[in-house]
């Protein structure tokens, strides 16, 4: 794909692209993504980039058209598809009464989201702990904060982080309701009257905690 010195801004999702001329690249936001569009070797060719993140995985996805408007329309087409495979695939939990993402949906949210590195000690705690989880104060302890509070207000803006970019509602964000974004994350496994209650992090997720930070 040739590249040009002068690129067009991105446009609305659904506004008409016009190239100035044979080696424009043509970029358009679209969602988590940024198309790139131009020729190469003679064809018009889009490709899907993460918007952001220093950690991303490069290309996501590529379609060709009869222009760079319309190999740009094939590819929204063919992201849309993914978004709704991805999404029907997704395994429901009954423990956190939520449908999980998969790994690599996770492993693509985390590397292009802006977690604190106090979250991101977190949550690398936690997939070690693996099936035993963790407690509250032992999270908190990973993470370095000093307040369990705070801790579970962290915890919670990660999971909020994540269900946001994968298109997940939590059910509540009430800090005294336990389904709320942590579920996202992970399910609650409810302690007896003298054993602390733990959390334990989906599958899913301790695959792409292990693969992405």
């Amino acid at each position: 794909m040739s590249k040009s010195k002068a690129k067009k801004k991105p446009s609305a999702a659904g506004t008409a692209i016009k190239a100035v001329d044979a080696a424009t690249i043509v970029e358009d936001a679209f969602g988590n993504y940024l198309i790139r569009a131009g020729r190469l070797n003679g064809d018009f060719i889009a490709r899907a980039f993460p918007a952001t993140g220093s950690k991303s995985q490069g290309l996501i996805a590529e379609a060709s058209g009869t222009s760079e408007a319309d190999a740009i329309e094939t590819l929204k087409e063919n992201l849309r598809a993914r978004s709704a495979n991805r999404t029907e695939a997704r395994r429901w939990d009954e423990r956190s009464d939520t449908a999980i993402p998969s790994k690599e949906e996770f492993v693509e949210a985390l590397r292009q989201m802006k977690l604190t590195d106090a979250q991101l000690a977190m949550l690398k705690a936690h997939a070690v702990a693996g099936d035993d989880g963790m407690t509250l104060a032992a999270l908190t302890r990973a993470s370095g904060y000093k307040s369990e509070d705070t801790a579970m207000k962290a915890l919670k803006r990660a999971g909020s982080l994540v269900g946001d970019f994968l298109g997940l509602d939590p059910r509540s964000g009430a800090a005294n309701d336990p389904r709320d974004a942590r579920e996202v994350l992970g399910y609650q496994i409810e302690g007896e009257a003298e054993t602390a209650s733990v959390w334990v992090m989906h599958d899913e997720l301790r695959n792409a905690v292990r693969s992405a930070i």
